[in-house]
């Protein structure tokens, strides 16, 4: 139903209807936000990114074949917009996670300070992937994306993501070792 809403917005978008496209910016702005967010761990960044994405997506429509969903082209936009960002202006980068995650079956689940500094120490971990392994981590992890999807939106193929994201979390469970012994939990 959703994926229907869209095709007839992005035809109407692709007539000239500034409404509709505006329909789809209302739709997906949260989401691509977020993308830019996590990625840039900048709300300034990640608000004029996702503006950018949605004036290119704009002036581009025309040229959207929808061999994908506009999901996936929005979010394929918005990623190699941030990562080209990133590459550009930044030396280092600092990625983060959603304040609202939660560590399932923690010792530190008791004690908000402990658990805030799990939380950095999470952030600050993702933040050292390079940038292509943070990207499936973003889209997987924390959208919560299939790894068909997140191949279409970086345009590689699925064995490619999974390769990434395998080697993300080797990473990731290394740099948290600690972490994982006090805990016991899988990332």
């Amino acid at each position: 139903m959703e994926k229907e809403q869209d095709i007839i917005l992005v035809q109407k978008a692709k007539e000239g209807d500034k409404d509709a496209f505006c329909e789809l910016v209302k739709k997906y702005k949260r989401q691509v936000y977020f993308v830019a967010y996590r990625m840039t761990n900048n709300h300034f960044e990640a608000d004029d990114l996702s503006q950018e994405a949605f004036v290119k997506a704009y002036e581009s429509i025309g040229n959207f074949k929808e061999k994908s969903a506009f999901s996936t082209w929005i979010y394929r936009i918005i990623t190699n917009m941030t990562i080209d960002y990133i590459r550009k202006n930044r030396t280092k980068q600092v990625f983060e996670l959603d304040e609202n995650i939660s560590i399932k079956n923690s010792y530190y689940i008791n004690n908000p300070i402990e658990e805030r500094e799990l939380h950095k120490e999470i952030k600050k971990a993702i933040g050292s992937l390079p940038l292509e392994q943070r990207a499936v981590v973003e889209l997987s992890i924390l959208e919560g994306l299939t790894h068909k999807k997140i191949a279409e939106i970086l345009d590689c193929p699925e064995k490619t993501v999974s390769w990434r994201l395998f080697q993300a979390r080797n990473k990731l469970k290394e740099k948290l070792e600690i972490y994982r012994e006090v805990n016991r939990n899988e990332l």
